[in-house]
Protein backbone atom coordinates (compact mmCIF):
# COMPACT_ATOMS: atom_id res chain seq x y z
CA UNK A 1 0.00 0.00 0.00
CA UNK A 2 1.24 3.53 -0.72
CA UNK A 3 2.34 5.55 2.31
CA UNK A 4 1.36 9.15 3.01
CA UNK A 5 3.61 11.33 0.87
CA UNK A 6 3.29 14.34 3.18
CA UNK A 7 4.48 12.25 6.11
CA UNK A 8 7.49 11.01 4.16
CA UNK A 9 8.39 14.53 3.03
CA UNK A 10 8.09 15.84 6.59
CA UNK A 11 10.32 13.04 7.85
CA UNK A 12 12.92 13.84 5.21
CA UNK A 13 12.80 17.49 6.23
CA UNK A 14 13.36 16.48 9.86
CA UNK A 15 16.39 14.39 8.91
CA UNK A 16 17.74 17.45 7.08
CA UNK A 17 17.38 19.59 10.21
CA UNK A 18 14.48 21.80 9.12
CA UNK A 19 12.97 23.13 12.34
CA UNK A 20 9.47 23.49 10.93
CA UNK A 21 9.34 19.73 10.37
CA UNK A 22 9.08 18.97 14.08
CA UNK A 23 5.90 21.03 14.35
CA UNK A 24 4.57 19.32 11.23
CA UNK A 25 5.22 15.88 12.73
CA UNK A 26 3.39 16.99 15.87
CA UNK A 27 0.41 18.18 13.83
CA UNK A 28 0.33 15.03 11.70
CA UNK A 29 0.77 12.40 14.39
CA UNK A 30 0.02 13.76 17.86
CA UNK A 31 -3.58 12.53 18.14
CA UNK A 32 -2.70 9.09 16.84
CA UNK A 33 0.26 8.81 19.19
CA UNK A 34 -1.81 10.02 22.14
CA UNK A 35 -4.60 7.50 21.50
CA UNK A 36 -2.07 4.71 21.04
CA UNK A 37 -0.24 5.56 24.28
CA UNK A 38 -3.43 5.84 26.32
CA UNK A 39 -4.52 2.40 25.13
CA UNK A 40 -1.20 1.01 26.35
CA UNK A 41 -0.92 2.82 29.67
CA UNK A 42 -4.41 4.16 30.50
CA UNK A 43 -2.60 7.31 31.58
CA UNK A 44 -2.94 10.46 29.50
CA UNK A 45 -0.35 12.56 31.37
CA UNK A 46 2.41 9.96 31.09
CA UNK A 47 1.61 9.44 27.41
CA UNK A 48 1.72 13.16 26.69
CA UNK A 49 5.04 13.59 28.50
CA UNK A 50 6.54 10.66 26.61
CA UNK A 51 5.36 12.06 23.27
CA UNK A 52 7.11 15.35 23.97
CA UNK A 53 10.21 13.46 25.12
CA UNK A 54 10.10 11.48 21.88
CA UNK A 55 9.86 14.64 19.80
CA UNK A 56 12.84 16.14 21.61
CA UNK A 57 14.80 12.95 21.10
CA UNK A 58 13.96 12.94 17.38
CA UNK A 59 15.23 16.48 17.00
CA UNK A 60 18.38 15.88 19.00
CA UNK A 61 19.20 12.85 16.85
CA UNK A 62 17.75 14.00 13.53
CA UNK A 63 21.03 13.46 11.70
CA UNK A 64 21.06 9.79 12.72
CA UNK A 65 17.43 9.03 11.87
CA UNK A 66 16.87 6.34 9.22
CA UNK A 67 14.95 6.94 6.01
CA UNK A 68 11.50 5.43 6.52
CA UNK A 69 8.36 5.27 4.45
CA UNK A 70 5.87 4.27 7.12
CA UNK A 71 6.46 7.20 9.46
CA UNK A 72 3.42 6.44 11.60
CA UNK A 73 4.63 2.90 12.32
CA UNK A 74 8.12 4.16 13.18
CA UNK A 75 6.73 6.75 15.60
CA UNK A 76 4.35 4.28 17.26
CA UNK A 77 7.19 1.83 17.85
CA UNK A 78 9.40 4.62 19.18
CA UNK A 79 6.68 5.84 21.53
CA UNK A 80 6.12 2.31 22.79
CA UNK A 81 9.81 2.08 23.70
CA UNK A 82 9.64 5.49 25.38
CA UNK A 83 6.62 4.46 27.46
CA UNK A 84 8.17 1.15 28.47
CA UNK A 85 11.40 2.88 29.52
CA UNK A 86 9.44 5.49 31.50
CA UNK A 87 7.32 2.90 33.30
CA UNK A 88 10.32 0.69 34.01
CA UNK A 89 12.35 3.58 35.41
CA UNK A 90 9.48 4.54 37.71
CA UNK A 91 9.12 0.93 38.83
CA UNK A 92 12.83 0.69 39.62
CA UNK A 93 12.67 3.97 41.54
CA UNK A 94 9.68 2.72 43.57
CA UNK A 95 11.47 -0.56 44.37
CA UNK A 96 14.58 1.26 45.52
CA UNK A 97 12.53 3.68 47.58
CA UNK A 98 10.91 0.69 49.27
CA UNK A 99 14.35 -0.77 49.97
CA UNK A 100 15.40 2.57 51.44
CA UNK A 101 12.31 2.62 53.68
CA UNK A 102 13.12 -0.89 54.87
CA UNK A 103 16.69 0.08 55.69
CA UNK A 104 15.71 3.33 57.36
CA UNK A 105 12.11 3.00 58.66
CA UNK A 106 10.19 6.26 58.66
CA UNK A 107 10.05 8.16 61.91
CA UNK A 108 9.34 11.65 63.10
CA UNK A 109 12.60 13.59 63.06
CA UNK A 110 13.40 17.12 64.03
CA UNK A 111 14.54 19.57 61.36
CA UNK A 112 18.11 19.33 62.69
CA UNK A 113 18.08 15.52 62.56
CA UNK A 114 16.71 15.54 58.99
CA UNK A 115 19.41 17.99 57.94
CA UNK A 116 22.15 15.85 59.49
CA UNK A 117 20.86 12.69 57.76
CA UNK A 118 20.65 14.51 54.42
CA UNK A 119 24.20 15.83 54.77
CA UNK A 120 25.48 12.37 55.67
CA UNK A 121 23.67 10.90 52.67
CA UNK A 122 25.14 13.51 50.35
CA UNK A 123 28.61 12.90 51.76
CA UNK A 124 28.27 9.17 51.20
CA UNK A 125 26.95 9.71 47.66
CA UNK A 126 29.98 11.87 46.93
CA UNK A 127 32.27 9.11 48.20
CA UNK A 128 30.46 6.58 46.01
CA UNK A 129 30.86 8.89 43.01
CA UNK A 130 34.60 9.04 43.69
CA UNK A 131 34.76 5.26 44.19
CA UNK A 132 32.91 4.69 40.90
CA UNK A 133 35.71 6.55 39.15
CA UNK A 134 38.05 3.69 40.11
CA UNK A 135 35.94 1.22 38.12
CA UNK A 136 36.43 0.47 34.45
CA UNK A 137 33.96 1.76 31.89
CA UNK A 138 32.70 -1.81 31.47
CA UNK A 139 32.07 -2.23 35.19
CA UNK A 140 30.17 1.06 35.39
CA UNK A 141 28.17 0.14 32.30
CA UNK A 142 27.05 -3.16 33.82
CA UNK A 143 26.25 -1.57 37.18
CA UNK A 144 24.01 0.90 35.41
CA UNK A 145 22.29 -1.86 33.43
CA UNK A 146 21.75 -3.91 36.57
CA UNK A 147 20.69 -1.30 39.11
CA UNK A 148 19.38 1.62 37.06
CA UNK A 149 17.73 -0.21 34.16
CA UNK A 150 16.89 -3.22 36.38
CA UNK A 151 17.95 -5.78 33.76
CA UNK A 152 18.52 -9.44 34.65
CA UNK A 153 21.85 -11.10 33.95
CA UNK A 154 20.58 -12.92 30.87
CA UNK A 155 19.50 -9.63 29.29
CA UNK A 156 22.73 -7.89 30.28
CA UNK A 157 24.77 -10.74 28.78
CA UNK A 158 22.91 -10.51 25.48
CA UNK A 159 23.11 -6.72 25.40
CA UNK A 160 26.86 -6.70 26.07
CA UNK A 161 27.69 -9.79 24.01
CA UNK A 162 29.14 -11.66 26.99
CA UNK A 163 28.17 -14.77 28.94
CA UNK A 164 25.77 -14.63 31.87
CA UNK A 165 28.55 -15.78 34.21
CA UNK A 166 30.84 -13.00 32.97
CA UNK A 167 28.10 -10.41 33.52
CA UNK A 168 27.54 -11.71 37.05
CA UNK A 169 31.26 -11.70 37.83
CA UNK A 170 31.75 -8.15 36.54
CA UNK A 171 28.85 -6.76 38.58
CA UNK A 172 29.81 -8.53 41.79
CA UNK A 173 33.48 -7.72 41.29
CA UNK A 174 32.58 -4.04 40.93
CA UNK A 175 30.42 -4.18 44.07
CA UNK A 176 33.26 -5.83 45.97
CA UNK A 177 35.66 -3.09 44.86
CA UNK A 178 33.22 -0.36 45.89
CA UNK A 179 32.48 -1.94 49.26
CA UNK A 180 36.18 -2.35 49.94
CA UNK A 181 36.95 1.25 48.94
CA UNK A 182 34.11 2.75 50.95
CA UNK A 183 34.65 0.56 54.00
CA UNK A 184 38.29 1.63 54.10
CA UNK A 185 37.26 5.29 54.00
CA UNK A 186 34.48 4.87 56.57
CA UNK A 187 36.35 2.52 58.88
CA UNK A 188 33.43 0.06 58.89
CA UNK A 189 31.73 -2.30 56.46
CA UNK A 190 28.96 -0.72 54.40
CA UNK A 191 25.84 -2.96 54.19
CA UNK A 192 25.29 -4.11 50.61
CA UNK A 193 21.58 -3.04 50.44
CA UNK A 194 22.55 0.51 51.38
CA UNK A 195 25.43 0.44 48.90
CA UNK A 196 23.19 -0.75 46.07
CA UNK A 197 20.57 1.87 46.83
CA UNK A 198 23.13 4.67 46.89
CA UNK A 199 24.75 3.43 43.69
CA UNK A 200 21.30 3.63 42.09
CA UNK A 201 20.93 7.21 43.27
CA UNK A 202 24.32 8.19 41.90
CA UNK A 203 23.90 6.44 38.54
CA UNK A 204 20.40 7.80 38.01
CA UNK A 205 21.42 11.34 38.92
CA UNK A 206 18.80 11.71 41.67
CA UNK A 207 19.71 14.48 44.05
Amino acid sequence: MPYNRDHIDTWSALRNGEKRSLQDIYNQHYIGLLNFGIKLTRQRDITRDCIFQLLLRLWENHQKLPAVENVRSYLLTSLQRELIAHIKTNRVREINNQKWDQLYPGQELSYEECLIQTQQGEELKNRISQALMKLSAREKELLQLKFFEDLDYDTIAGKCNITKRTAYNIVHGALKTLKSTLSAKQGKKLPEPALIHLIFLVLSGIQ
